[in-house]
């Protein structure tokens, strides 16, 4: 038996931009882009507007990636304080307490949340929203992460 490889077809179907497997995986994280946009909770809506799908081709693989450059956005999937990675309560480093508005749906409305001090809080439970759209958009098996 004897195969014959046809190397410029080949470099066509995994590595050019208009390759259907590049084309098939462009899709795939638009539309994970498009659900993690829905799934994630909304203050001002920066995180939302800064999620942005991208997909790179760096010879045999293909990747395509859904994220955001903003910090909180990583927190709010995993959670902090007592629901993050480290299990305990957030306290303050360089003061005796925290300060920061706390606000609730009939003070948001007027723009500004009352000011709280606190020695410590819990935290906010993560909704692992990015993990949630990848499952709800991907035909393949996801395996959830860890933390």
């Amino acid at each position: 038996m004897r195969v014959e490889v046809h190397r410029a077809e080949l470099r066509r179907l995994t590595e050019s931009s208009a390759g259907p497997l590049v084309r098939h995986v462009e899709a795939l994280t638009r539309l994970t882009a498009n659900a993690a946009k829905r799934n994630v909770r909304v203050d001002d809506g920066t995180l939302r507007a800064s999620i942005q799908p991208t997909v790179t081709v760096t010879g045999w693989r293909i990747v395509g990636r859904v994220g955001t450059s903003l910090a909180h956005g990583w927190y709010m999937e995993r959670g902090t304080g007592v629901y993050g990675p480290r299990g305990r309560p957030i306290r303050p480093v360089r003061a005796k307490v925290l300060r920061f508005e706390a606000r609730n749906s009939s003070v948001q409305a007027k723009g500004r949340g009352r000011i709280v001090f606190a020695r410590q809080v819990k935290g906010v439970k993560g909704d692992r929203w990015l993990t949630r759209a990848l499952e709800e958009v991907s035909p393949y098996r996801v395996s959830r992460p860890n933390y």
